[in-house]
């Protein structure tokens, strides 16, 4: 839909650039791993002067004491997003708000529904493309599983919550990254599995460069703080657990694969080997050593559900339903 996606495109360039730029993690090559950082903490100054910093006069310390600046949402007691992460996610940068949290209240709304409501009706003329019709059986690749009481949220101080979780204190930047490691595994695993049937080539393609952007940018983080000695033994030992694994590796070494699947041109692969009656048309037995587009499928869901269970239990910080 080139003609639609231009108008999309003009209106909202920026912002739909950067977040289409961030669901690489720390492999956007613009900012790079110490550009994602400075986006973390503009985001902690950012909702500390929106939700924080707001109160004035004789009450304003003990307000500020008391108020939260961090939402963390949960599905099933497992963590799936925050207003942090979601932030980061939407595109947006310093100088792309105001800096009061009046003013904030008063443009973040408009601008974000107009950004959404752009999106959804892009996505709404991509799903009349033939891959997103239902089947000749009357199938559709989407379903609504998910179970609404299991979804939650709580509040809390950000600083009390960053200082507690991963790495420990005097760790914000390794524990905000990891969060977002984690919500954007736990979304994966618990959101859009629950709305989606079947395992089509674009969820394919979703699960494979996610786990690779994941697995990259894990590897790119613990290099740059190991030499720092700022990571803790507890962490040395996780991050070993979640990046020592030849599944996870297989998935790692494939950029070409990677490339073919984001960017659809099929540079350095012999036209030969397509098979149009196969998944995949044989792309998946050519850079993996024979294995299947079905077998790899169920690897990916593996290593999903892998690093949702190890970065879970290194968060170190449980949620409990009754106090959403």
């Amino acid at each position: 839909m080139p003609s639609y996606a231009k108008i999309l495109f003009v209106k909202h360039r920026t912002v739909i650039e950067a977040s289409r730029l961030r669901v690489k993690l720390f492999d956007d090559t613009e900012k790079g791993i110490n550009g994602v950082f400075e986006l973390l903490n503009w985001i902690l100054e950012f909702n500390n002067e929106w939700h924080i910093n707001q109160y004035k006069g004789i009450l304003a310390p003990l307000k500020r004491m008391l108020q939260c600046d961090l939402g963390i949402y949960t599905y099933d007691d497992h963590v799936i997003g925050s207003t942090h992460t979601g932030l980061l996610n939407l595109g947006l940068k310093k100088g792309d708000l105001p800096t009061s949290s009046k003013e904030i209240s008063a443009v973040f709304g408009p601008l974000e529904k107009s950004v959404a409501e752009g999106m959804g009706s892009y996505l709404g003329q991509l799903c009349s493309s033939p891959e997103f019709a239902p089947s000749s059986s009357g199938e559709t690749h989407y379903e609504y599983t998910i179970q609404d009481k299991k979804l939650g949220f709580e509040d809390m101080k950000s600083q009390r919550f960053f200082a507690a979780i991963f790495n420990g204190n005097g760790s914000v930047e390794i524990n905000f990254s990891l969060l977002l490691f984690l919500t954007t595994v736990n979304y994966f695993r618990y959101v859009l599995t629950n709305l989606v049937s079947g395992s089509s080539y674009s969820m394919f393609k979703l699960k494979f460069t996610t786990l690779y952007h994941l697995a990259s940018s894990l590897e790119k983080l613990h290099n740059y703080y190991y030499p720092k000695n700022q990571l803790s033994d507890r962490s040395k030992q996780y991050f070993r657990a979640t990046l020592t694994d030849k599944d996870l590796d297989l998935i790692r070494r494939q950029r070409k694969f990677r490339n073919i699947l984001v960017h659809y041109a099929l540079e350095g692969v012999p036209e030969g080997i397509l098979d149009l009656s196969t998944r995949m048309y044989g792309l998946t037995e050519y850079f993996f050593d024979g294995i299947t587009f079905n077998e790899l499928d169920s690897k990916l869901d593996n290593q999903i559900a892998r690093m949702s269970d190890v970065l879970e239990e290194w968060l170190n910080w449980q949620f409990i339903s009754r106090q959403f």
